[in-house]
């Protein structure tokens, strides 16, 4: 008598960057079939991964997250085994920043949904993992962050600017290779259920950020901190834009991790580098 191995199902929320790096990871993986930004009802799916993004309303995240313990309850009466949830938390430690002194009410909200499942899921039939991930590696370059300044590379400079100080640090990661995490984890690579695990292309201090792009360009780097005052300062003047407050609760606690700490080292994964990352862009001229 043959065995017909039963499908799992996936509901993948959101098909942006993040989503669209998910998805070939995902349809690698044995037995199961993905469905793509269907909301509800979440009952009918194994596994529910939220990519939706950061432009996410603060409240929605946790309304999502209340959905699914809802929906592990209803699996419960009806026999099935628990709904395994990773929720929109690709980015920092949120346990450390909060809500970032008030800056930033969707970490606050992240924050929320950590203490959630922690309190709730195991009574609601939902086991979870959440993958902090540091920004996404392309973050670290884009010129409206102004870490990596190449406005004036006609001139033969280049502008590297630290926050906080030049050994503070920070974690990035490739959305690719966080798609080949995910993938790693939802195939029981991992011991990842009901906690927090940490991925990292790389986690480098501003200092070395600055020498990464001086060896890539082969041109002197002109160096800029901006420190916690000056930043505070800045977003006095403007106490709405966005950036200036991304940038101060970057120049904290709660945004960087050890690199041989990660599930990635754990597996023995090779990651894109921030120097790999910073020859390919300079090369091709990106």
């Amino acid at each position: 008598m043959s065995f017909t191995p039963t499908t799992t199902q996936i509901l993948l929320l959101g098909a942006g960057e993040l989503g669209t790096a998910f998805l070939p990871r995902l349809s690698l993986i044995s037995n199961t079939h993905t469905t793509i930004g269907v909301r509800s009802p979440t009952n009918q799916y194994d596994i529910v991964i939220s990519a939706t993004g950061f432009g996410a309303d603060p409240s929605t995240v946790l309304k999502l997250a209340n959905e699914v313990l809802d929906a592990g309850r209803i699996r419960q009466t009806r026999g099935k085994g628990k709904l395994w949830f990773f929720p929109w938390q690709w980015g920092v430690d949120y346990d450390i920043t909060g809500d970032g002194e008030g800056l930033m009410p969707l970490f606050g909200a992240q924050k929320g949904v950590r203490d959630l499942l922690r309190s709730s899921a195991l009574s609601s039939n939902v086991r979870w993992t959440i993958v902090s991930t540091g920004i996404f590696m392309s973050f670290l370059f884009e010129p409206f962050w102004g870490m990596v300044d190449r406005s004036h590379e006609k001139g033969g400079r280049t502008i590297v600017r630290a926050l906080r100080d030049w050994e503070h640090k920070i974690t990035v990661t490739d959305v690719d290779d966080i798609g080949r995490v995910l993938g790693r984890i939802v195939m029981g690579d991992v011991d990842a259920d009901n906690r927090v695990v940490y991925v990292a292309g790389d986690t480098v201090n501003y200092g070395e950020l600055a020498s990464i792009v001086r060896r890539v360009t082969g041109e002197e780097v002109e160096r800029e901190a901006w420190g916690v005052e000056y930043l505070e300062e800045e977003l006095r003047k403007d106490l709405e834009d966005g950036i200036k407050k991304y940038r101060l609760v970057f120049a904290r606690d709660g945004v960087w991790w050890d690199k041989e700490k990660t599930v990635n080292t754990e597996l023995g994964m090779s990651m894109l580098s921030v120097e790999e990352c910073a020859e390919k862009l300079f090369s091709s001229g990106g």
